[in-house]
């Protein structure tokens, strides 16, 4: 061969080497191609499924945020946990939920897909090589807020030329939630045509029980006192017939920072669940709610808070004791009570019994005109030294009991476990706490369910609770577990209970298949509702040493008429305790040590049980403990 041909070859070669090279490195984007129809939930959803390499913390470390307290104010030693691969306090952690790194979950909650951060694309749609959700096709960027603006209006006009629904049936699952009466039976004594807009707002066809009996109580103006057990409906039962009475008094509105009614909590977790509440019914009979308070998901600055009562009408204020006792002594706040009809105390054997929210509390009494404002109190356990005080102050004031008031809902299936061990282990502590781990692994195999809450009584219990079942589940393919504890910063809380709430993926997809869990402190048994996204199984992995507590954690199941379950870890003195509170309604009763999953009951409980048959003069052991406020006797 020539020299000259084999020069020509060699530049043919090398012309077609560098074509090639040049077309592998041109970029393609699926979002931008012209044939992609794919939508950006679908995109996002990818995004939230695809799994990724999990790093995990170093084994026995302790994390800095710790801020060493527990739900009961008492001091805990600041060491690390026995089984610390995970931790979550201060709401941070090194070990990202379900299976997906830091980095895509920040970018899936943006509403786009992880991608490479040196990838400069220039894709329309694309911001930063990630999808950009508020991009218009059609005519560029749009932030949204017009079209959420349309979509909201719209909604609104539905839900006011919404017809009333059915009355819902009584049956025997819900007979002992519901009433007997209607929504439009005379005796509830309410203005029908009002009183149906706030029924269709807050999507309720029948009374409850204890609304039945509190809403004419509530209407006559009288001081009431409200109890019943949790799940049964006693925030609506005194929040309708307020409204309907603050919205047809005729007032000014350009009174600015003036309240008709004031709701305190304990917590800003349950002011944040009662502004939802009020949100939902304000869409069909419009008032102005506002929630003060200094954590949660409502929290602004002091500042802000207090600009915001300066200019604008207020019809319902929420807030926490503390923090409307400092806006009143604050100079120029511009909140006014002196056009208060009604002040709600909810929770009130929290805020009587805990002397710090005294003071807060004669703050507040000494800005409104006690003489012409209605005070209702509100409680799921009802002592007697509250019973006490309250007639005290207030004479007069009618007490509405609920049925169920210092009882479990009979549609809770109760299940006791004893986790007992030999007398020469009970010192143990590793021992112990294996023993509950195998029958908590145990109940939440044999109670497949979609969300589980897990009771601790400490903060360093929570932590071994929630290492446990990560360390059993790695991948996150059969739990997605959640804390929430004092020991977490306000955000990670709510961080995880949206997750628990709403799934992974923000909404209650059934196609995610995982089981939510969330292990939590007293501070869930209080103040959170889960109406929205209902709690099937509840575990009491520490027995409570307040009786009204156990009332409340078994209480967040089987709400409002539904059916839930229970599992009750006891051992030594606390068994007989637990069995006299379930009585006959208790499911079925597992010893730990035996090894079997048979039902068991032995001699001494039957004869436990025959005595409490003929005994019925005698109290309740739950019951009579809650309203003499003492504890448990061992």
């Amino acid at each position: 061969m020539s020299s000259s041909k084999l020069a020509i070859l060699t530049a043919s070669l090398c012309v077609m080497m560098i074509l090639l090279k040049l077309d592998s490195c041109q970029s393609f984007s699926p979002l931008s191609h012209p044939h992609n129809t794919r939508s950006s939930d679908s995109i996002t959803r990818l995004a939230y499924s695809s799994p990724s390499r999990r790093s995990y913390r170093q084994k026995n470390s302790f994390d800095s945020n710790d801020r060493g307290f527990d739900d009961d104010d008492e001091w805990t030693e600041n060491r690390p946990s026995r089984r610390g691969d995970y931790d979550s306090s201060g709401g941070t952690r090194d070990a990202p939920i379900r299976g997906r790194d830091d980095s895509s979950r920040k970018d899936a909650s943006r509403g786009g897909i992880s991608r490479d951060r040196n990838n400069k694309s220039n894709n329309r749609g694309q911001k930063n090589g990630r999808f950009d959700r508020n991009y218009d096709r059609r005519g560029g960027r749009d932030d949204g807020s017009r079209n959420q603006r349309d979509l909201r209006k719209e909604t609104d006009a539905i839900r006011q030329q919404r017809p009333p629904q059915e009355a819902e049936t009584i049956t025997d699952t819900n007979a002992h939630f519901y009433s007997k009466k209607t929504l439009t039976d005379p005796s509830l004594g309410v203005d029908q045509e009002m009183f149906m807009k706030l029924c269709r707002g807050a999507e309720i066809t029948r009374p409850s029980r204890i609304q039945s009996l509190a809403w004419p109580q509530i209407l006559s103006g009288a001081h009431t006192i409200v109890a019943d057990q949790t799940g049964s409906g006693k925030t609506l039962g005194y929040l309708l017939p307020l409204l309907q009475r603050a919205l047809q008094t005729p007032s000014d509105k350009n009174l600015l920072g003036a309240p008709k009614v004031l709701v305190l909590a304990p917590t800003a977790e349950l002011a944040d669940q009662l502004r939802v509440v009020c949100d939902k019914i304000a869409q069909t009979v419009p008032f102005k709610t506002m929630v003060v308070t200094a954590n949660g998901k409502m929290k602004t600055s002091i500042r802000d808070q207090i600009r915001i009562i300066q200019r604008q009408p207020i019809d319902v204020m929420i807030s926490t004791p503390g923090r409307i006792s400092t806006i009143l002594r604050t100079r120029n706040s511009g909140l006014d009570l002196s056009q208060l009809q009604a002040i709600v105390l909810d929770e009130v054997d929290i805020l009587l019994i805990d002397e710090t929210f005294g003071p807060q509390l004669r703050t507040v009494g000494a800005a409104a005109p006690l003489e012409k404002t209605q005070f209702v109190f509100v409680t799921a356990t009802l002592p007697d030294s509250i019973v006490q005080t309250v007639e005290r102050e207030f004479k007069g004031v009618v007490q509405v009991r609920g049925p169920g008031l210092h009882r479990v809902a009979p549609t809770v299936k109760e299940n006791l476990v004893d986790v007992s061990v030999p007398s020469a282990q009970n010192r143990d502590a590793d021992i112990c706490f294996d023993v509950k781990a195998k029958q908590l692994l145990k109940a939440l195999r044999l109670n497949r369910c979609r969300r589980t809450l897990i009771f601790c009584n400490t903060v360093e219990s929570c932590r071994s609770v929630e290492n446990l079942l990560n360390r059993k589940d790695r991948r996150g393919q059969v739990f997605d577990v959640g804390a929430y504890h004092n020991a977490m910063t306000p955000e990670a809380r709510n961080r995880n209970l949206d997750r628990f709430s709403k799934g992974r993926y923000g909404t209650t997809d059934e196609d995610d298949k995982v089981d939510y869990v969330l292990v939590c402190t007293d501070r869930a048994a209080r103040g959170v509702d889960f109406d929205a996204s209902p709690v099937d199984h509840v575990v009491i992995f520490d027995f409570p040493k307040d009786p009204a507590e156990y009332v409340r954690r078994v209480g967040r199941t089987a709400r409002a008429g539904r059916a839930g379950a229970s599992t009750v870890f006891a051992f030594g003195w606390q068994l007989p305790i637990a069995r006299k509170m379930m009585g006959t309604k208790l499911n079925s009763f597992t010893m730990a040590l035996d090894g079997t999953d048979k039902d068991v009951e032995d001699e001494e409980y039957k004869s436990r049980r025959q005595l409490n048959k003929r005994g019925k003069n005698k109290k309740d052991t739950i019951k009579a403990n809650i309203e003499d406020g003492s504890l448990w006797e061992n």
